[in-house]
């Protein structure tokens, strides 16, 4: 492999080009000096291999930090680490050792996110939302089938909540808020029965 660019970067890191489109790895500017790495240069499979141990490393405890600060899927912690810019390889055996250490599971995390989320967000908002936290659809059934959900008791929470005192301020108010409710991703069908457990809706 020929080192085909290295850049400066923040913190006394270097990116180091192995292709023209993307850095293959980043490190700090006393390992460059210890690895000898320099633009052209040939960049042997045995000195790469040493590489991807610390960067294996680092990227493990960059997981461990990123987990410590708060619960994470592990498409999450993956695109962290991307901006890091770290090799796939030392992406995926710090993905492995959180998952086999259970620092991370997504269907937890699921879990755990419909429960925060089921008294503030309908069913297909949340199912939204995990999906762009990397949540696939089988582990989000799985999730789902383990913690019940009302989409009408929830629409009645956000009334309760939000929208009791408007209620009897007439036709268009009530309409101006099954409109915000059906934007929020419930059906009307629900919105329409927990309207009609408040006396004031008509």
């Amino acid at each position: 492999m020929e080192i085909f660019r290295i850049e400066e970067y923040k913190n006394s890191r270097r990116l180091v080009y192995l292709e023209e489109e993307a850095p293959a790895f980043c490190l700090y500017a006393k390992e460059m000096k210890q690895f000898d790495l320099k633009e052209g240069d040939e960049l042997s499979d045995e000195t790469y291999g040493e590489i991807l141990e610390i960067l294996k490393k680092r990227a493990r405890e960059r997981a461990l930090y990123l987990l410590d600060d708060m619960p994470r899927s592990k498409d999450q912690i993956r695109k962290k680490l991307k901006e890091g810019y770290y090799p796939t390889e030392a992406i995926e055996f710090a993905i492995t050792y959180c998952e086999e250490k259970h620092y991370v599971d997504d269907l937890a995390y699921a879990e755990r996110f419909i429960e925060e989320k089921r008294d503030l967000l309908s069913k297909r908002m949340i199912e939204r939302k995990l999906y762009e936290r990397g949540i696939d659809k089988e582990t989000q059934e799985k999730a789902f089938s383990e913690c019940e959900i009302s989409e009408t008791d929830t629409v009645k929470a956000l009334i309760e909540k939000k929208y009791k005192g408007i209620l009897d301020q007439g036709f268009e108010e009530r309409q101006k808020i099954i409109r915000k409710l059906l934007a929020k991703g419930f059906s009307y069908d629900s919105i329409k029965t927990a309207l009609g457990d408040f006396e004031d809706f008509r």
